[in-house]
């Protein structure tokens, strides 16, 4: 046995790695559990759809009080579609499962915090015929604190995407879709300042871009947005951050190259609020005004309302 520790120690210092990194201390470990839903009601196309998801996330701190987190998540989307207020309903869903693994570093005044993971989602009756889509995800989160009232944010990922059996095109007159996997790229990032007047008021206001080169339809989608929070506290259990995001730039571009306009606006609030020291209880609420430019030349996706909430326990 000593022989085989020593061995042990030898290998970690030849692959410079610390060996101390691998002591187990049930004591420091942390992290929290959170299980919620998501609902959102929206038109598309003549019909009235919505989704229903319930979802639960674990995060996993080897030591509670250093920055290495392991998060796993797992969510059960459900898709439903009726037309011209007809009983016949089409039902859609989807499994998402996701693993991540993040990390604090510290250099002055900058807080980089990278995370890296995969976010694999299963398929069912997709309208599309779509099987499976797998994206490989990098976040470059970080925060600069000039002072105690200002600070620049990042937030939000880039990913490598793939999807197995995408759509490519429709034989209308026989209803086959044609398809195969297809590779791409996709990012949803935000940048901003904030300014903290106090310990229950702050304000920030962001820079937000969003492009998918490969979904499961024929077209890509570019927009951006300039975003604006409030953030209040009235007490130190409860938080609110009501917020308005408007879009300045968006397009849809078809693989024919046809190019349309889109606009996406938003408003709504986030609440935080702690039950106790360890349960939190997190909503969710907003209403979303889209006018995609559909081919009728009609507005698409109207009346698009929003909501969640979740229990998170930290421990």
């Amino acid at each position: 046995m000593k022989r085989r520790v020593i061995s042990f120690m030898s290998l970690c210092s030849f692959l410079g790695i610390n060996a101390s990194t691998f002591a187990f201390d049930a004591s420091k470990i942390g992290g929290d559990i959170e299980v919620g839903f998501k609902v959102k009601d929206y038109e598309e196309g003549g019909a009235s759809r919505n989704f229903r998801e319930g979802n639960v996330s674990l995060t996993l701190k080897p030591n509670k009080n250093k920055g290495l987190a392991f998060r796993f998540g797992f969510a059960d989307r459900v898709f439903n579609e009726s037309k011209n207020s007809s009983k016949n309903i089409k039902e859609q869903s989807r499994e998402m499962s996701e693993f991540y693994v993040e990390n604090l570093y510290t250099f002055g005044k900058l807080m980089f915090r990278p995370e890296i993971g995969l976010k694999y989602t299963d398929f069912h009756n997709d309208d599309m015929k779509l099987d499976s889509a797998k994206e490989y995800r990098f976040y470059p989160k970080f925060t600069y604190t000039f002072n105690r009232n200002w600070s620049l944010y990042s937030r939000g990922f880039i990913a490598y995407t793939e999807l197995k059996d995408s759509y490519v095109s429709k034989n209308w007159a026989t209803g086959q879709i044609i398809s195969e996997s297809r590779y791409g790229y996709k990012h949803r990032l935000e940048g901003g300042a904030r300014y903290t007047f106090n310990r229950r008021h702050a304000l920030s206001v962001a820079f937000a871009d969003d492009t998918s080169g490969v979904n499961k339809f024929d077209y890509d989608v570019d927009g951006s947005q300039i975003r604006f929070r409030y953030h209040y506290s009235p007490n130190r259990n409860l938080k609110f951050v009501p917020f308005f995001f408007k879009g300045i730039d968006g397009e849809r571009i078809a693989t024919n190259g046809e190019k349309k306009q889109i606009q996406r606006d938003m408003l709504g609030v986030n609440t935080h609020y702690n039950l106790t020291k360890t349960l939190q209880l997190i909503a969710k609420i907003n209403y979303e005004w889209r006018n995609d430019n559909t081919d009728n030349g009609e507005e698409g996706n109207k009346d698009h309302w929003f909501y969640s909430a979740g229990l998170k326990y930290s421990f």
